[in-house]
């Protein structure tokens, strides 16, 4: 039986106030999923647009994103299509942050300012008394 590594989930964060409001869940993304996506952004080709979208068509689960109606815009890739393309960047963007962030370490437990017992006994090997 091996081992699974479980599947993150992002909730995106905007710092763009235009996006007050806008709340987008997607899985994160293998290392290989990460390079194509870097490879996509710096070769900007329309085929590379096209994968970069669908990569995140594949990986949205839910958002809360409607249409000039008010009718719920899909999480497909038919539905990413209808919208402007500056939106689009802003969720991969958020994405690739969300991915790529480093978390913070964990916080160090006090040693209440007493240094251990450990620290105090000598780790040198005494040399051997010159008068036997």
């Amino acid at each position: 039986m091996g081992y699974r590594p479980k599947r993150k989930t992002y909730t995106l964060s905007f710092e763009d106030p235009d996006f007050n409001g806008l709340e987008v869940k997607v899985h994160g993304l293998n290392t290989g999923q990460m390079l194509d996506l870097d490879t996509a952004r710096e070769e900007g080709s329309e085929e590379a647009i096209r994968d970069m979208l669908q990569l995140l068509a594949d990986q949205l689960i839910e958002w809360n994103v409607e249409d000039d109606e008010g009718r719920p815009v899909p999480t497909t890739f038919d539905g990413i299509r209808t919208l402007d393309l500056d939106f689009n960047w802003a969720i991969i963007n958020a994405w690739q942050a969300a991915v790529a962030e480093v978390p913070a370490p964990l916080e160090q437990p006090s040693t209440a300012g007493e240094p251990s017992v450990e620290a105090s006994i000598p780790m040198e090997t005494l040399s051997e008394s010159l008068a036997s």
